[in-house]
């Protein structure tokens, strides 16, 4: 099974691809409550059979470039996804989205995938402006942004309905430039 990114010897970003649905599903229903609180999609992952659909679809939108989904390993193992949810071509930005296990949280794993996640989107993808989408109130999602240098831009109020109600939402971005000029490379 070869990575789509190498991030080290232990952390692996994978494409979609069918074989990897049970483990997704799996990831998914284990940390069903966790994951519910922060993503609309949950509720709508039911069995392998709808993991099974939405690989099939992320490998479309791979092919046709509409959209990334990969899969994050830890040692082999599933410990989340990355991708981006939304290019725009025109204007050379894309949307990063993210989740990860809750039990896999607080080692750096997303950081760090994201960071080589970010090198590829600049570099092969030729991205100007990346942008993360996060509610205020997810603590742990909002560090990742931060700690990779990415700038808030403000509060979108109420810009995501989920389970019935409205949320607000964060927007960071990060510009190729800034990365490229980053103390810590």
């Amino acid at each position: 099974m070869k990575p789509f990114i190498r991030v080290d010897e232990n952390l692996s970003l994978h494409l979609a691809r069918p074989e990897l649905a049970e483990a997704v599903f799996k990831a998914v229903n284990e940390n069903r409550d966790y994951l519910r609180k922060w993503l609309p999609w949950v509720d709508g992952t039911r069995s392998v059979e709808d993991t099974k659909t939405f690989m099939q679809e992320s490998m479309k939108h791979n092919s046709d470039g509409s959209r990334l989904t990969t899969f994050i390993m830890v040692n082999g193992q599933l410990a989340g996804s990355l991708g981006v949810v939304h290019f725009n071509r025109e204007h050379l930005r894309c949307e990063i989205g993210y989740w990860l296990r809750e039990d896999h949280q607080g080692q750096g794993i997303m950081a760090r995938a994201c960071a080589s996640f970010i090198e590829y989107l600049f570099k092969k993808k030729g991205m100007n402006r990346l942008e993360v989408l996060v509610m205020p109130t997810n603590e742990r999602s909002r560090a990742v942004p931060i700690r990779l240098g990415f700038l808030s831009e403000g509060i979108l109020r109420k810009a995501l309905k989920m389970y019935g109600s409205f949320h607000d939402v964060e927007v960071f971005s990060l510009l190729k430039d800034d990365w490229v000029l980053r103390p810590e490379k």
